[in-house]
């Protein structure tokens, strides 16, 4: 991560909204019965993936795929819990823990 920049992490974090909003516009679509939320979804994840590209230009492709898939993980359930009224069990909580301790492990690298 050495060559890391800031315009990165922002691609990132650009990258983890989107895999999120795509992942709610799934979940809204009510398995494509709602045919517009679901097109929203594939357009979001589309672009999430775009913006992932432009991320691993400055950050290892290890790196930047854990962040994005653990964060997006942590953030699709928080938004589940949040909008959706999801509930999120010991189980469920204890993983989106150890999923931080695992970022915060791979920033130490």
């Amino acid at each position: 991560m050495k060559n890391a920049e800031l315009i990165h992490y922002l691609w990132m974090a650009v990258a983890v909204l989107l895999e999120v909003a795509a992942n709610v516009f799934v979940k809204a679509s009510d398995g494509w019965r709602h045919r517009v939320a679901g097109a929203i979804g594939i357009v979001c994840i589309l672009a999430s993936f775009t913006a992932l590209a432009q991320a691993v230009k400055g950050i290892e492709l290890s790196i930047a795929y854990a962040l994005w898939g653990g964060t997006g993980l942590m953030l699709t359930g928080a938004a589940g819990w949040a909008f959706i009224k999801q509930k999120l069990g010991r189980h469920a909580c204890l993983g989106m823990a150890m999923i931080v301790a695992g970022i915060a492990l791979l920033k130490l690298n």
